[in-house]
């Protein structure tokens, strides 16, 4: 298939899963507009996370991501590139999760690797950037819906 194509597709699912999870309360950007592989959305006064070398409370960022993680499977849903570089962290350590084209469902046959493929994403980066060691990290199986 013609990458443009393809590029317009990803940016049609990204609009309207940002539309669905602002509606939902999560903390992504504003959908704005989209037009054929562009989407406009408002501006984020933050930071990628993988840009923060350092962070007043790692153990509290690392349990928000992983509410935040969960909160989606809750909803049906798995980001499937939740990491570093799509969670923008403000001065305030505020946090706006973004990058969406790529999330299924949890009934989706490969959701609970991608769910755990996540999790130990994150938990990796907390620990080698940050000396953060979670005690415990969630599964699929542990989202009750």
């Amino acid at each position: 298939a013609n990458w443009l194509y393809l590029s317009r597709l990803a940016a049609t699912k990204e609009i309207a899963f940002m539309r669905c999870l602002r509606e939902a309360g999560f903390p992504v950007p504003e959908p704005l507009d989209q037009n054929r592989h562009c989407v406009v959305m408002s501006l984020v006064n933050a930071y990628p996370l993988t840009q923060i070398r350092e962070l007043r409370n790692p153990g509290k960022i690392f349990a928000k991501l992983m509410e935040l993680h969960i909160r989606l499977a809750q909803c049906g849903l798995v980001h499937c590139d939740f990491n570093e570089f799509n969670v923008m962290i403000a001065d305030d350590e505020e946090l706006t999760l973004i990058d969406f084209p790529q999330m299924v469902s949890t009934s989706h046959a490969n959701a609970a690797y991608y769910f755990d493929r996540d999790v130990e994403c994150l938990r990796l980066f907390f620990e080698r950037r940050y000396g953060f060691a979670a005690s415990s990290v969630p599964t699929l199986a542990d989202c009750t819906v």
